[in-house]
């Protein structure tokens, strides 16, 4: 099931800012724990574009106004890391951005919790009409996968790199290729009997 915008982004909002500032930091130590490494992730772009984007949707959810401050600061940020993320977008907690650059995030676009994306994604309109993509839980977007439409995207699905998703994917499946076709994913298990 997807991430629905009225009730988990109400969920998010009830979690308060550092609750969810955890859960992105949570994710950078999965590798290994180190200190190293998560200094490493503290000081990457995704993180660093990411935090900026917790702090304005803070302010969007209390109803504060920051423009035009806002307004700069999300454009320095687009500039020195490449990745644009409006404030009024809903991300859940635990969300992952790996590598430089190239990420566009529709101001509607709804994301799920611990979610983990590339380079070069693009979540957005269909050229200003219609709505924007919905997307669950633990979603995996590879490199420069393009989400377009009001489309759903299923929990624990995986978004192959350069995939051009025009369609919904129910969850727990792979969609690659443009236009992306949809295919049922398969477990650890279905590998070893191969």
């Amino acid at each position: 099931m997807a991430f629905s915008h009225d009730s988990d982004c109400q969920k998010e909002k009830a979690l308060g800012f550092w609750s969810t500032v955890q859960g992105d930091i949570c994710r950078l130590r999965e590798e290994d724990g180190s200190l190293w490494t998560l200094t490493r992730g503290l000081l990457s772009q995704g993180f660093i574009a990411l935090f900026g984007y917790r702090v304005f949707r803070w302010f969007f959810e209390q109803g504060i106004p920051t423009q035009p401050f806002r307004f700069v600061v999300e454009r320095l940020i687009e500039i020195t890391t490449g990745i644009s993320i409006p404030a009024q977008a809903c991300i859940g907690k635990g969300m992952r951005i790996h590598h430089f650059g190239g990420i566009m995030i529709h101001p509607d676009a709804v994301i799920g919790e611990d979610c983990t994306m590339y380079q070069g994604v693009t979540i957005g309109d269909r050229w200003g009409r219609g709505g924007v993509p919905s997307i669950g839980n633990r979603v995996y977007m590879g490199a420069g996968a393009k989400l377009i439409g009001p489309i759903e995207i299923g929990d624990d699905c995986q978004i192959g790199a350069n995939a051009v998703v025009l369609a919904s994917v129910p969850p727990g499946c792979v969609a690659v290729g443009v236009p992306a076709v949809v295919k049922i994913r398969k477990t650890i298990t279905q590998l070893d009997a191969v």
